[in-house]
């Protein structure tokens, strides 16, 4: 069914009447293209709506709402100039945002404008969120400047989002500013953590230290933990181009902001990462993340289809086309992608995985965990870098547990953290499953809370410790963590029921009604007539 759209010149009014008008045309001609241009943005036709923006500011310049409106469908048409011309005058105004004041720090970084790009720095340093970015942001300026560039010490306690996002900067703006023996410290630190970000600093500082008068060997083993191999190892440089360690932070923080359900603003920063460094592979790879999150799937996949197949980052490539078929229900889509790879690599274990994903996807869990679990149990499973291991395990682990086998599911995850005890999806896993079936037991809170320590941005790890700490009864601490999940993940259906659960055991029933009626909102069948049944009568005995 078509969305319905009531239009009115109302719409024009609450976007005018504050400023005066600079026009020349009259205003019903003024209201009409407003109109087509907010039609066209509603309806997703993103270039048309960019061209309609531009030629309505052209004649009202001095509207605060159209400079908004143009600035939002610059960032999603990717027209940067644009996008910059639009944040200036938003600035002007004294209403500039944290957007708005990145994306003039790049546009100045671009130009190698260092004082307007320091100035930008200081612009976000004095905002209320993602302050914690300005002091990197001047430490990557001084480096640009061939100046030394030393970042603050980190405090979790006191600023725990600062703590957090460093701790791969300061590896980047070791390996651009020539300390490779430090750099080589902070990279044996960091190896023993997860994530996207951290294979991304290890493929960024194999390439550094293969360069000539780095360390080959040391490059060699960086490429087989980050990607299992050292194939597509291409040496860089003998110094970081500083455009790869910023946009490393831009598209650290977009993928974050996209976890936490926050998809435009992760667009943002995804578009500003890649216009500071459009050759990265993994940075394209984010934005199309984060083009698919805002529904633009196939300019998502189009842009996957530009990126080289001989990058360290191809594998990477192919599995994030094969999410985003997947997303789409193209299953044969996924299917004949994976396939054509075998092809070419009719033993790849990666590959074979990916086969078993797709399979997954299209419902043959019986198969799915016979792959998972041939691999491993191949000969050669042993001689796979931790982090590899500790990826098919969880595949494995998360397949069994799908499919009814808790016992061998459980069983792969302590195999798991044998070999990667820091692994904190892992960790969050197994605790959060023992919740879900014994209850609050003192090993299952330990497993969340170690899990959080280690990733403590992560909505969902918060999430389980929240609710650990309800089921154990101390909903008093159990509520400050509930919140902050669902702030982050506004429309996560579990997160939101947890809330209301917590709220309503505290004896803040209205509060938790708001929260069961968020979750409803997002839920279907069994858990949408349960939920309805919460918001109608509560909860009797003050738990799930």
């Amino acid at each position: 069914m078509d969305r319905i759209i009531p239009i009115c010149k109302l719409l024009w009014g609450a976007a005018m009447v504050a400023t005066p008008l600079s026009a020349t045309a009259p205003k019903d001609d003024l209201a009409v293209r407003y109109v087509s241009a907010r039609i066209a943005e509603i309806g997703e036709r993103d270039r048309d709506a960019l061209t309609g923006y531009v030629k309505l500011y052209r004649q009202a310049p001095d509207s605060e709402i159209l400079a908004d409106r143009l600035f939002d469908s610059a960032i999603r048409s990717g027209d940067m100039a644009t996008a910059v011309r639009a944040a200036r005058a938003i600035e002007l105004r004294n209403a500039g945002s944290n957007e708005t004041a990145l994306v003039l720090f790049a546009d100045a970084w671009r130009q190698k404008n260092w004082k307007l790009a320091d100035l930008a720095a200081d612009r976000l340093g004095q905002g209320q969120n993602l302050t914690f970015m300005s002091p990197m942001l001047k430490s990557w300026v001084r480096v640009a400047q061939g100046l030394n560039a030393d970042l603050p010490e980190a405090d979790p306690e006191a600023d725990g989002l600062f703590a957090y996002y460093s701790a791969d900067q300061r590896i980047y703006l070791d390996l651009a500013s020539g300390r490779l023996a430090r750099a080589k410290l902070g990279l044996r630190d960091i190896a023993t953590q997860s994530g996207d970000h951290v294979r991304d600093v290890m493929i960024a500082g194999a390439a550094t230290l293969a360069a000539s008068g780095g360390d080959s060997d040391f490059a060699d083993a960086l490429m087989r933990s980050a990607n299992g191999s050292p194939d597509g190892l291409v040496a860089g440089p003998a110094k970081l181009p500083a455009d790869r360690g910023l946009a490393a932070l831009y598209g650290r923080i977009a993928s974050a902001l996209i976890e936490q359900d926050m998809p435009e603003e992760g667009l943002t920063m995804a578009r500003i990462g890649h216009w500071i460094s459009p050759a990265q592979t993994n940075v394209a790879i984010t934005l199309a993340g984060a083009m698919h999150a805002n529904r633009m799937t196939a300019e998502a996949l189009n842009l996957l289809a530009q990126q080289s197949l001989t990058s360290p980052y191809r594998l990477n490539i192919l599995e994030s086309r094969v999410d985003l078929l997947l997303a789409s229900a193209d299953v044969a889509g996924a299917r004949a992608a994976v396939a054509q790879a075998m092809q070419a690599q009719p033993n790849s274990v990666a590959l074979k995985l990916l086969s078993a994903r797709v399979e997954e996807a299209d419902g043959n869990m019986g198969l799915v965990t016979a792959s998972y679990r041939e691999m491993t149990e191949a000969a050669d499973f042993a001689e796979l870098p931790v982090r590899q291991q500790a990826s098919y395990r969880l595949l494995l682990a998360a397949a069994l547990d799908r499919a009814g086998d808790w016992p061998a599911a459980r069983s792969e995850l302590e195999k798991l953290l044998i070999v990667d005890p820091n692994n904190a999806q892992a960790l969050n896993y197994l605790g959060y499953s023992l919740l879900e079936r014994n209850g609050a037991s003192d090993a299952a809170i330990a497993f969340v809370e170690r899990a959080h320590r280690l990733e403590p941005t992560s909505s969902a790890i918060t999430d389980s410790l929240g609710w650990a700490y309800y089921l154990r009864g101390d909903v008093a601490s159990a509520i400050p963590l509930l919140e902050k999940a669902a702030k982050a993940a506004v429309s996560d259906v579990a997160i939101n029921e947890h809330l209301g659960d917590a709220y309503w055991a505290y004896g803040r029933r209205r509060e938790a009604r708001f929260a069961w009626r968020a979750a409803r909102l997002g839920s279907d069948g069994e858990d949408a007539v349960r939920l309805s049944e919460k918001i109608d009568i509560g909860l009797s005995d003050g738990r799930r």
